[in-house]
């Protein structure tokens, strides 16, 4: 029997989206916690952690007392940033208004509320998951969400063929304040669209 490197990652791959699939099950409604937000770097955030890494290397070789103040003080703005982008989406709910039926070819018109109990919210998107952008659009539908209050959110996107479907999945995403980190969490929509 000859080994298949090819069957290992197969596996692994099915696990790993079975996992996914369990850990996000389909609903119309969906409430942003601990358990359901994610957190990463953005592009910004990689450059201005190695600008961090040189000046604390530059401070040490150099022995500069000040260039650890700006080290630690740029790390620290840092930190807090990330914790104000994990914070803008935290605690935010949404609930989805099942689509009125449209013709093969047009687009999907998607309403949204957003339901927010604590302190106002800025910076928050909203984008089909499986999208990416064209020709330089983008493709995010943002809005801001005031304090104990609420948003509308409409969502545009082309419909496949003709029959019933399921939405695809819907990505709610913020990188408010600073842009430093990208917050996300996926909604699952249980309706279906003619």
């Amino acid at each position: 029997m000859v080994w298949n490197p090819v069957q290992p990652v197969q596996l692994l791959r099915r696990r790993v989206q079975a996992w996914w699939l369990a850990r996000h099950r389909r609903s119309d409604t969906l409430v942003l916690s601990q358990r359901n937000l994610y957190i990463l770097p953005s592009r910004p955030g990689l450059f201005f952690c190695a600008t961090l890494l040189v000046l604390l290397l530059a401070s040490i070789n150099e022995q500069l007392s000040l260039g650890y103040l700006l080290t630690f003080l740029l790390g620290g703005a840092g930190l807090a940033s990330m914790h104000s982008t994990h914070s803008n989406l935290q605690g935010l709910s949404l609930d989805l208004k099942p689509p009125a039926p449209v013709f093969a070819g047009d687009d999907v018109q998607l309403e949204l509320r957003l339901h927010n109990g604590g302190a106002a919210r800025y910076g928050v998107g909203l984008q089909v998951k499986e999208s990416s952008p064209v020709e330089g659009v983008d493709r995010v539908a943002w809005t801001d969400v005031s304090a104990g209050g609420h948003a509308p959110l409409q969502l545009r996107f082309a419909s496949a063929q003709r029959g019933l479907h399921e939405l695809p999945a819907l990505q709610v995403l913020s990188r408010f304040p600073l842009g430093l980190f990208r917050a996300w969490s996926v909604l699952r929509p249980a309706a279906q669209v003619w």
